[in-house]
């Protein structure tokens, strides 16, 4: 992969990232899997932490590349807790100017021996990802781990989701690019209302 063909990989894993986060921000809603019903679910006890990221959120914000350019994009996300609450299902879709460019989904659950939420994301250009979070700092949530390309490499992600309201959030994604790109990094910053 070219050095301008993983910048152009990473902005779009930048953008899905949203939400971070989540931790980051779906136009799709989350449905219980096989069929089951859209009840609300309850979170498992080491869950609950998270409860106040459920619903839906509209996002605004920018992505910058290691050039210093930005770009503007949109992201709708819905967050449920599935599986009887023992996971939330975080989907998301970005959009530039109106028109969609990706869609992730994470799933987050929590590791009880580790004491740590667990974060496996997953979108339509074919990158996963997985990372942890100790949870809540204060108003923050941040999540550290690694995104693999549809190639097989993989690169550094931090996501810090910020509480700014009861109904609002922000969300921050820096990919480091690693050492072949000089260590730059594509930062995704945005803000989110339900």
């Amino acid at each position: 992969m070219t050095s301008k063909n993983m910048v152009t990989g990473v902005a779009v894993a930048g953008v899905a990232l949203l939400a971070a986060v989540v931790v980051g921000p779906a136009v799709a809603h989350a449905t219980e899997p096989f069929g089951g019903s859209a009840r609300r679910v309850a979170p498992a006890a080491g869950m609950q932490p998270l409860s106040s990221l459920i619903g839906s959120w509209n996002c605004s914000g920018s992505i910058t590349a290691p050039d210093g350019s930005k770009k503007a994009f949109a992201t709708t996300s819905t967050a449920k807790f599935i599986l009887n609450g023992n996971f939330m299902r975080w989907q998301e879709t970005n959009s530039m100017n109106g028109t969609p460019i990706a869609s992730a989904e994470y799933i987050w659950g929590w590791d009880a021996q580790h004491k740590y939420f667990t974060v496996d994301r997953f979108d339509d250009s074919g990158q996963r990802g997985a990372q942890t979070s100790p949870g809540w700092v204060g108003a923050a949530l941040t999540a550290s781990g690694a995104l693999v390309q549809s190639d097989g490499s993989s690169i550094s992600l931090t996501t810090t989701l910020t509480k700014t309201g009861k109904k609002a959030l922000t969300v921050r994604a820096v990919v480091n690019l690693g050492a072949a790109a000089g260590g730059a990094t594509v930062v995704s910053e945005s803000s989110c209302t339900r």
